[in-house]
């Protein structure tokens, strides 16, 4: 009983939507289970979300009919209403996540522009000579309000589609301008200070805030995305940690097991081999626990009898 709750644990951890684990419950259920008895089912196969009564009815109900059960004594009727209901509840969007920690970053993108506005004001004075106030303030802030044009762009295009777009490079050219401006007003060192705690602050503060949007409002999963988590889990199995529910005394008895039945096989000239043997036999702790000793000779029979899986008469698939 304990491996079949192992598996079925396993199997609705990698189904994607709870009408999935509903349909995969009901087909391993007795036939005529009610919408209470898939719920109890779900959550007592370890599921942290089971989903409600209101969203299980119509898709039970709709196996029900689909497999031909005409008792639906404790369960509502599958109705065209309730249909177009769930048919609506899957066509309609998520509610937008609101980000968090997104608001902070912004704020200290935006304070960061105090900082440019004091070395663009003083630059068209020391440097380009404009003394006149009305002047120097029309044209320091061409470079400021662009600044933030580019942030507004780049916002609205992550939440667009996900990507900042060419404003960014718009930015980072400000940006590069600033820095000339910094550096010919105050020099190599006073000037660094000016550029970093200036648009370049600004601009990572508001990249940070932009990953967060990113994060929080991407309704799919990119290929990279799935190209690293699949390279991870196959990593993770092959170093024997995949999410197999087992714990770490539990993979090291198993591999202890393995081992032990592999060297049970070996040639005599095997290096040490009787106290590796021995070794692992204690290690996968045999002697006290049946289903280990079961496991581990189960092992040895499949080793030891590889050489026959060929010989074995299998019906033909056609």
């Amino acid at each position: 009983m304990r491996t079949d709750e192992v598996g079925h644990d396993a199997a609705l951890g990698r189904l994607k939507t709870m009408k999935e684990q509903i349909l995969y419950a009901l087909e391993h259920m007795p036939r005529g289970s009610s919408v209470e008895d898939v719920r109890r089912w779900l959550s007592k196969q370890g599921q942290k979300k089971v989903p409600s009564r209101p969203y299980a009815t119509p898709i039970v109900n709709e196996w029900r009919a689909r497999n031909g059960i005409t008792d639906t004594a404790g369960n509502v009727l599958l109705t065209p209403e309730l249909i177009a209901e769930l048919d609506q509840a899957e066509r309609t969007p998520a509610e937008p996540v609101k980000p968090a920690g997104a608001k902070g970053f912004y704020l200290v993108a935006l304070m960061s522009i105090g900082v440019s506005v004091d070395t663009s004001w003083r630059f068209f004075e020391q440097r380009l000579g404009i003394t006149d106030v009305v002047e120097r303030v029309v044209l320091f802030s061409v470079m400021e309000a662009a600044l933030i044009a580019c942030g507004w762009a780049m916002r609205g295009g992550v939440r667009r589609d996900g990507r900042p777009g060419p404003a960014r490079l718009v930015a980072w050219g400000l940006t590069a301008f600033a820095a000339f401006a910094a550096l010919s007003l105050s020099g190599p060192v006073a000037g660094f200070a000016r550029v970093l705690l200036g648009p370049v602050l600004g601009l990572v503060m508001l990249h940070l805030a932009l990953g967060i949007e990113i994060r929080a409002t991407r309704q799919h999963t990119t290929t990279w995305a799935r190209i690293g988590r699949e390279l991870r889990e196959r990593l993770l199995s092959l170093l024997g940690l995949g999410d197999d529910h087992r714990d770490a005394l539990a993979r090291t008895r198993d591999r202890a097991a393995l081992r032990a039945a592999k060297l049970a096989l070996a040639s005599r000239w095997t290096p040490f081999r009787t106290s590796r043997l021995r070794k692992a036999l204690h290690a996968s702790h045999v002697a006290h626990d049946p289903a280990q000793k079961d496991r581990m000779l189960r092992e040895l029979g499949v080793l030891q009898h590889a050489k026959k899986l060929a010989e074995t008469t299998q019906p033909s698939p056609w």
